[in-house]
């Protein structure tokens, strides 16, 4: 291979993985990822084609910074007819590489990060206009003449999937509840050690199972005990479980197998890259099935279970903390592929929460 030909490969090489590095990080900004999808490595690759670079061209790099800052040279000294000069950088390439650093910090200057943004109307903040709408009396006339349905079945069951029990949750104590509130943080590497399915079954159970027989009261908090979440798990390394899609059939704390399969490439393609997704041992997804609350609260529905969520996701950090293991929860994610993965429409159910969880 020519050495020509080796600078424009190692060129090439710059362009792409710092156009990657350019790319995710803006998306990383965008949407406030602490990582993402080979991003640092990208950026090591780039500075290690720019050290590269630097090496094979660095007697150009040395003449022409030379010739620049050096006096004029005398009349005696300057090359003879027939010389053949050094290849130098040109004018015109040190003004391209001086406007597109210029322009690179320009770009991410101006580009707006996580800066709050401030909307000329109401109306065009949905999230906004639902507030006010589902407020108490704003939407009593509206709400007269919609058809909310009926009361849907309390519990989701699939009858034809494989059904495994889980081994009983109760009897273990961890961190206490102020320890576990005070050690809560969001872990994001874990190692490759397994879960173990007696791990799985309590943190199913701090996330929705049964603590009240009797009544059906679960570990939280629902509106009017109705209880419109479901729980999936997404099991990529759990001892004696094989790696698929599971769902959690909270009356009796069992998993029903829906699919199988390595999916942690499909989980980190859905949650838009966070490569942790797909390095837990389990990844939890909470959906909704909205009309379980719609039917008695209407407008507030969606209110109530967005709520009952933030309190499971709640539940399973500290559950992951009190065992001694990693938990982190993610909102960010592309709805219509992590509802395909799970089998949900998106309508009547639809995926809202995933929570990673693994050793650490």
């Amino acid at each position: 291979m020519k050495r020509k030909d080796l600078d424009y490969l190692i060129i090439a090489g710059m362009l792409l993985s710092g156009l990657y590095v350019a790319t995710t990080g803006l998306v990383m900004d965008l949407f406030g990822f602490p990582q993402f999808f080979l991003h640092r490595y990208a950026g090591y690759a780039c500075a290690a084609l720019t050290v590269l670079h630097l090496a094979l061209n660095w007697g150009r790099i040395t003449a022409y910074l030379r010739r620049r800052f050096r006096r004029p040279l005398r009349r005696e000294s300057l090359p003879q007819p027939g010389h053949v000069p050094q290849q130098r950088m040109g004018r015109r390439g040190f003004l391209v590489s001086a406007l597109a650093a210029a322009g690179g910090f320009a770009l991410g200057w101006l580009v707006p990060g996580r800066r709050p943004v401030t909307l000329p109307d109401e109306a065009g903040d949905l999230g906004a206009l639902y507030h006010r709408w589902s407020t108490p009396g704003y939407s009593l006339a509206l709400g007269a003449l919609l058809d909310w349905g009926g009361r849907p079945a309390g519990y989701k069951t699939y009858p034809n999937a494989k059904r495994i029990s889980l081994p009983d949750p109760h009897g273990y104590y961890g961190l206490s509840l102020e320890g576990a509130i005070e050690a809560r943080r969001s872990i994001r590497d874990y190692t490759s050690e397994p879960l173990s399915l007696v791990e799985l079954s309590r943190l199913l159970h701090a996330a929705q199972g049964i603590t009240d027989q009797r009544r059906g009261f679960r570990a939280a908090p629902s509106a009017g005990a109705l209880y419109p979440i479901e729980t999936y798990a997404v099991a990529h390394n759990v001892a004696g479980l094989e790696p698929g899609v599971y769902h959690y059939a909270v009356a009796g704390h069992a998993l029903e197998q829906l699919r199988t399969g390595n999916l942690r490439a499909a989980i980190t393609v859905a949650g838009i890259g966070q490569e942790m997704l797909g390095q837990a041992g389990v990844c939890f997804v909470l959906s909704a099935i909205f009309q379980r609350t719609r039917w008695k609260y209407r407008e507030r529905t969606y209110r109530y279970v967005l709520l009952e969520a933030g309190h499971i996701g709640q539940n399973l950090y500290l559950a992951a903390t009190s065992m001694g293991l990693g938990a982190c929860a993610v909102g960010a994610f592309l709805d219509d592929q992590l509802n395909d993965l799970l089998g949900l429409d998106g309508v009547e159910e639809a995926a809202l929460y995933i929570i990673a969880v693994g050793k650490v």
